[in-house]
């Protein structure tokens, strides 16, 4: 059983940030999908990790604490209503 969680990465190149939605497996690892929720970074690029394995009300709370350097697509992401 895997449940969403969301990894946080900064692009060493621009300093921008985009967050990543991921898996959570049974072995307590995090699967992440190849792309960022907005399309715009692979995560094979060259980057730093900020938070990874977060549950989406954690993301949303690291998320409001970092601020405006987050892509705004991406966190717009943890604010959306499921349907």
């Amino acid at each position: 059983m895997s449940k969403n969680v969301y990894i946080l990465r900064e692009r060493k190149q621009t300093g921008e940030l985009h967050l990543f939605l991921a898996n959570s497996t049974e072995q307590n690892e995090c699967k992440s999908q190849h792309k960022s929720i907005c399309g715009q970074m692979d995560i094979e690029e060259k980057s730093r990790t900020i938070f990874s394995c977060q549950p989406e009300d954690r993301a949303r709370t690291q998320c409001a604490k970092i601020g405006r350097n987050i892509c705004t697509t991406c966190v717009s992401h943890l604010y959306m209503d499921e349907i």
